[in-house]
């Protein structure tokens, strides 16, 4: 397990995985991690932030509080605070998150569930049915 915490308070706690370096496993982060490379396995962070960018690829089952997706991600993501993907992103997978921002061009297969609790704007009693609204999304 490749861990990448936070060891001094005055240091950054942001990591890189650059072009042309694989992982395979579970890697925990504290603050940032960017991915140019590529990432097999497991990524996890209480409140971190997972980049992948254009060049990066990963395969693996992702719950951080932000996903900024340029690249190509194959697995699931669960997103405490938001999935940001932008025109180059690739996604294959089911994503969670109460906040989904998707750029026009990006391509999403999977299903998308954003839980009433980030639905701060709409009072409970205005949500009726099933506590999840399940989106279907397919690319043309």
């Amino acid at each position: 397990m490749m861990k990448l915490a936070k060891n001094n308070v005055n240091a950054n706690s942001s990591g890189l995985l650059g072009k042309g370096i694989v992982v395979n496993g579970e890697i925990d982060f504290a603050e940032e991690l960017q991915i140019a490379g590529r990432a097999i396995g497991k990524l996890g962070s209480e409140t971190g932030t997972l980049i992948i960018e254009e060049t990066g690829r990963v395969e693996a089952q992702v719950d951080v509080s932000v996903c900024i997706i340029r690249g190509i991600l194959q697995g699931n993501v669960n997103a405490k605070s938001r999935i940001e993907i932008y025109k180059t992103g690739r996604v294959s997978g089911d994503l969670t998150s109460p906040v989904l921002l998707v750029e026009e061009g990006a391509i999403i297969n999977g299903t998308i569930g954003m839980a009433k609790e980030g639905s701060g704007r709409l009072s409970e009693e205005s949500l009726s049915g099933s506590t999840d609204e399940k989106i279907k999304v397919k690319s043309a």
